[in-house]
């Protein structure tokens, strides 16, 4: 299948848009993921062997190269006990060469739309700093947990948090392999995970929020709930 492709333009130089959910096409941003994250090699094989069979790559690319990517990894969230689909959102990455040139700003505007076709209700990135997502409507939610926590214990204890099917678990056990590669993560000082509303319509049924409620309140009203979400992959 071909990659969904849309025109945009950036200094007067025609760039295109492409929407990749084939493992080949994806393929195509490693190079760029390698540019921009020090990540072992077993761990990258394993992202664009595994994590890369489900995710959708959003990237701007021009003359046939990557630019700019970013990746929505899907999940599903336990919200209040209703099962709901969300997007991670990672590997937000452009070009050392073509930053400041608002590509970044194109992918995750198409990324936004893609998931509101999906009726996708919020989605969720940790940032590097929360001043980046801000002004695109993402609020700091919760803080990050480093570790994936005792299953039992979260559903018991937390509102929202990953479901733990057959598919997270197999990933997760070889996660944990992985971790002797490990190089030791750079976080930021005081971790967060923020979160955006996507489709309004999906996160009021979600809520029981009345169809009017504005973005801000319904991000208020996922902040007042007790949410336990680490970097899943």
């Amino acid at each position: 299948m071909a990659p969904e492709r849309t025109r945009m333009k950036s200094d007067g130089e025609k760039l295109q848009l492409h929407v990749l959910k084939s493992l080949q096409d994806k393929q195509r941003t490693r190079a760029l993921y390698e540019e921009a994250f020090d990540d072992p090699q077993p761990f990258v094989d394993f992202y664009y062997r595994e994590i890369c069979k489900s995710n959708v790559i959003i990237t701007a690319q021009e003359g046939g190269s990557v630019i700019a990517m970013c990746h929505l990894n899907p999940y599903l969230l336990s919200v209040r006990g209703r099962t709901v689909r969300a997007y991670y959102i990672v590997a937000v990455a452009t070009d050392r060469r073509r930053r400041h040139e608002g590509l970044m700003t194109a992918v995750l505007q198409k990324a936004f739309a893609l998931m509101e076709e999906e009726h996708i209700p919020f989605c969720y990135l940790l940032p590097v700093d929360t001043a980046i997502y801000e002004w695109l409507g993402f609020e700091v939610i919760c803080d990050f947990k480093e570790s994936a926590g005792n299953a039992e214990e979260i559903r018991k204890g937390y509102d929202i948090y990953c479901v733990r099917d057959e598919i997270y678990l197999r990933r997760q056990k070889e996660m944990l392999e992985l971790k002797k590669y490990d190089k030791g993560e750079v976080l930021p000082e005081h971790p967060v995970i923020m979160a955006k509303v996507i489709s309004q319509s999906s996160f009021c049924q979600l809520s029981g929020l009345p169809e009017n409620t504005a973005e801000c309140d319904l991000l208020t009203w996922l902040k007042k709930l007790n949410i336990y979400l680490c970097e899943e992959v």
